[in-house]
């Protein structure tokens, strides 16, 4: 008779838990889409496409955003000059966490905050003993400068002057340094720096092959909280869309963080209960918010 009644009952019990399930979700999709009151999210591998553009179904949606009035901003690893040539002209301006979180630019382009990377720190990272053969992009105010070895990352840097010379080169207006290369190069030259400068900067990646170095404390998260403050939002209502380990700090700071389907496994590692959604190449942010404004 046990057995009896336990196969009557086993059916049951999967059903109810199957209805519970989809109780929980239901429930948890409805308390994101009530508390989102502010979008904020990283470009490349993110929103953009695998073309490196904006694409029309996710244009689209940012359009149903801004007509629902939800505020939105863009953090990313790249300078203020290139995310204004990739946003769509059409829709409204945005405020803009750039260089990891070295520049806030609001919606209006006035400047919220900036943290440069001093002289005295400067030359340190660019000693030609620690570059190596590694290319190098020096994010300054109006220009991105690079020192080539071979040419490979060029399309990244999009620089518009080049360093001849490293040893003499010196500015004051250096958001980040971003040296390219291999990531066994890479795992070498953020070991010497970590050694030498330790806590005196702060270092990320974008990609295994960007290995990013800003003044300390600088994160996309800081930025955020700082942006955020300004515009008196609660980071519990703020979605937050990322892929790469310099969106880790942004994504644990934001209430309704999201980790994209091809984020890198580091960032999915540090970060187990974020959701992952889908991939950047298929709109993956686009439709998640829809399924958020529903």
């Amino acid at each position: 008779m046990f057995g009896q009644n336990r196969q009557e009952y086993m059916p049951d019990c999967a059903s109810y838990f199957a209805r519970l399930c989809m109780f929980v979700q239901n429930g948890q999709q409805q308390a994101r889409r009530l508390n989102m009151q502010f979008i904020v999210s990283d470009l490349d591998g993110t929103l953009l496409d695998a073309d490196s553009r904006v694409a029309p179904e996710t244009h689209a949606v940012l359009r149903q955003v801004v007509a629902r009035g939800i505020p939105l901003a863009i953090a990313t690893g790249r300078h203020a000059l290139q995310v204004q040539r990739l946003w769509p002209q059409d829709l409204p301006a945005v405020p803009v966490i750039s260089a990891n979180g070295a520049r806030i630019h609001l919606a209006d382009g006035s400047l919220l905050f900036q943290a440069n990377l001093s002289q005295a720190l400067l030359g340190r990272l660019l000693q030609p003993a620690l570059v190596r053969e590694a290319e190098l992009g020096v994010y300054r105010d109006d220009c991105i400068m690079a020192y080539h070895s071979r040419r490979e990352y060029s399309h990244y840097t999009g620089q518009v002057g080049e360093i001849a010379d490293l040893a003499s080169f010196a500015a004051d207006d250096v958001s980040k340094v971003i040296y390219c290369g291999a990531p066994e190069l890479l795992a070498e030259i953020e070991a010497d720096i970590a050694r030498e400068l330790g806590d005196a900067v702060s270092m990320t990646y974008s990609q295994v092959c960007y290995l990013e170095v800003m003044a300390p404390g600088v994160h996309k998260g800081s930025a955020l909280a700082r942006l955020l403050a300004h515009l008196g939002v609660d980071a519990a209502g703020c979605a937050a869309f990322g892929d790469n380990l310099n969106d880790a700090e942004m994504l644990q700071l934001a209430g309704l963080p999201h980790v994209m389907a091809n984020a890198h496994p580091e960032l999915k590692r540090r970060l187990p209960d974020v959701p992952v959604i889908g991939h950047h190449a298929e709109g993956g942010v686009a439709k998640q918010l829809l399924e958020m404004l529903a």
